[in-house]
C-alpha cells in the first residue's frame, strides 16, 4: 500500500461527501476538519517504507506512488510541508462553520489541499508547477462560490500562478537538461531570474499582489485568509526546498542578496499601504505582506538559525490570520461601519489582535519569533532590524487608529450581530494566540520535525 495513493483516496472520498452534504451547515466542516487533521497526524507520524503490525495485520507502507509515469513521494523533506498544510486545513475548516464561507469552502479547500501536497511530492519537481496551476484554480472556486459574481482579483490569481507555472516549467527544464552549476554564471544567472519570477508570485512579493488587496473587500473574509496561508505557505516550503537541495544556490550571493531585498520592499511597501488603509479588509492583506517580508529577511540573512525562524514564523502566521479571519467575517455584517465595536464587541477585538500578532507585537503569537531574529542579527543587518521595528510601531498605530474607530460612542446596538458559534471561534484563537505568545516553544516540535527535512539549512 502507498501513502500517497491512500491520501488520495482519502481525498477523493472527502470531496464526494462534503459535495453531498454541502445543505447540512455543520456535518460537513466537522467531517473535514476531523479527516484534514488525522491525515496531517498520518503524514507527519505515520512509518513508511518499513513493516508494520495493525491490528495482528502486517502492513507495510510506502513513501513512493507511480502515476501517468510520475512519482509522488513522501520524503523527510516533504513531509513537514504536507502535514501542516493538512493541519492547517483542519483548524480552517473545523472553525468555519462559525462564520459560513460558503458551500464551495470545504470541497474547494480539499481539492486544493490535495493539488498542493501533490505539488510539493512530485518528482521531478518541474511538474510542481501544473498542480500549483490546478491549485489556484481551486482556489479561485472558493473565493467566488458558482452562481457569484466574477472578481477581478480571483482572475488576477490565476493569470499570475500561469506566469509562476511556465517560469518553473523552464527553469526545471535548465536544471535537468543543461546542468547548471556554480562554473556556469550566466546560466546560473538566467536560473535565478527566472526562478525568482516564480517565487515573487508565489510569495506575493510587490507588485505580484495586487489580486490580494483587490478581492479583499468583496469576498468571504474567512475564505480570502484560507486561499492566502496555503500559497503562501507552499511557497516557503517550495523556496526553502530549492536552497536545501541546490549547494550553488545557497553559495550564490545574488540569491541571499535578492531574497533579503524583496524581504525589506514587502516590509516597506506593506506597512507603508497598511497605515493608510481606509478599508479593514485590506490592512490585512497589506500586514501580511509585511508579516511575509520578515519571513525573507530570515531566510536570506545568512543566520545559522534564520530558516528555523521562518518556519516558526510560518507556523504562528496560521492562528495571526485564523483569529483577524473569524473576527473580520463577524464584523462583515456591521459593514465595518463606525462604531461597528460597540455592536460586535468579541468579533472586533479578536480581529485587531489578529492583526497585532501578524505585526509581531508583544505577548502575541508572532511576537517571540521577530524577537528571536531580531536579537540574532548582526550589526551589519541594522537596516533590517530598523524596518522591523518601524513596522511593528507603524501598524500598532494604524491598529489604535482602527480601535478608536470602531468602539467611537453613539451607534445603535444590536444583538442580532454576533452569534456564540463565531464568539467562541474567535476566543479560540485567540487564547492560542496568546498562549504561542507565552509559550513559542509549543510550536518547535513541528519546526525541529521541518529542519529535519532540511539538512543542509539545518544550524
Amino acid at each position: 500500500m502507498s501513502a500517497p495513493a491512500l491520501i488520495f483516496v482519502l481525498i477523493s472520498v472527502l470531496v464526494v461527501a462534503t459535495l453531498g452534504l454541502r445543505r447540512r451547515s455543520f456535518l460537513p466542516f466537522a467531517l473535514a476538519g476531523v479527516s484534514s487533521g488525522l491525515i496531517g497526524l498520518f503524514v507527519l507520524y505515520a512509518p513508511l517504507d518499513q513493516a508494520i503490525s495493525l491490528l495482528g495485520i502486517p502492513l507495510r507502507l510506502a513513501s513512493s506512488w507511480e502515476i501517468l509515469g510520475r512519482p509522488l513521494s513522501l520524503d523527510p523533506q516533504d513531509r513537514a510541508g504536507v502535514g501542516f498544510l493538512f493541519l492547517v486545513g483542519s483548524l480552517f475548516f473545523g472553525l468555519g462553520w462559525a462564520v459560513a464561507p460558503g458551500r464551495s469552502f470545504v470541497p474547494g479547500g480539499l481539492i486544493a489541499l490535495g493539488l498542493l501536497a501533490g505539488a510539493l511530492t512530485v518528482e521531478p519537481f518541474l511538474f510542481a508547477a501544473i498542480f500549483l496551476e490546478l491549485a489556484a484554480m481551486a482556489c479561485v472556486l472558493i473565493l467566488i462560490p458558482p452562481g457569484a459574481r466574477s472578481e477581478r482579483g480571483a482572475l488576477n490569481l490565476l493569470v499570475l500562478y500561469s506566469m509562476a507555472m511556465m517560469a518553473i516549467l523552464f527553469t526545471g527544464w535548465l536544471l535537468e537538461n543543461v546542468g547548471v552549476t556554480s562554473v556556469t554564471p550566466e546560466l546560473a544567472l538566467r536560473v535565478i531570474l527566472l526562478l525568482g519570477l516564480g517565487f515573487v508570485i508565489l510569495l506575493f512579493v510587490p507588485p505580484f499582489h495586487y489580486w490580494l488587496p483587490s478581492i479583499a473587500h468583496r469576498v468571504n473574509p474567512y475564505s480570502l485568509a484560507f486561499v492566502a496561508i496555503i500559497l503562501q505557505s507552499s511557497g516557503m516550503f517550495f523556496l526553502l526546498r530549492f536552497l536545501d537541495n541546490f549547494a550553488w544556490m545557497r553559495a550564490d550571493p545574488r540569491v541571499s542578496a535578492a531574497i533579503q531585498a524583496a524581504g525589506g520592499l514587502m516590509i516597506v511597501y506593506g506597512t507603508l499601504v497598511a497605515v493608510t488603509q481606509t478599508s479593514f479588509p485590506k490592512i490585512a492583506a497589506y500586514v501580511l505582506l509585511a508579516d511575509i517580508g520578515v519571513s525573507l529577511i530570515a531566510v536570506g540573512s545568512g543566520l545559522t538559525i534564520g530558516t528555523e525562524i521562518a518556519m516558526g514564523l510560518t507556523g504562528v502566521r496560521v492562528i495571526s490570520l485564523a483569529l483577524w479571519a473569524l473576527g473580520s467575517a463577524s464584523m462583515s455584517r456591521t459593514g465595518y461601519a463606525r462604531g461597528a465595536g460597540r455592536k460586535a464587541p468579541f468579533s472586533t477585538a479578536g480581529g485587531l489582535v489578529g492583526l497585532l500578532s501578524l505585526a509581531g507585537l508583544p505577548l502575541t503569537a508572532g511576537f517571540p519569533w521577530r524577537w528571536a531574529l531580531l536579537d540574532n542579527l548582526s550589526e551589519g543587518s541594522r537596516f533590517s532590524m530598523l524596518l522591523m521595528i518601524f513596522s511593528m510601531l507603524a501598524i500598532l498605530w494604524a491598529v489604535l487608529r482602527w480601535t478608536h474607530f470602531f468602539f467611537e460612542s453613539g451607534t445603535t446596538e444590536r444583538d442580532d450581530v454576533e452569534k456564540s458559534p463565531s464568539t467562541l471561534a474567535v476566543a479560540l484563537m485567540a487564547g492560542a494566540c496568546l498562549l504561542l505568545g507565552f509559550f513559542p516553544q509549543l510550536a518547535t516540535p513541528w519546526v525541529a520535525q521541518a529542519m529535519a527535512g532540511l539538512p543542509n539549512l539545518k544550524p
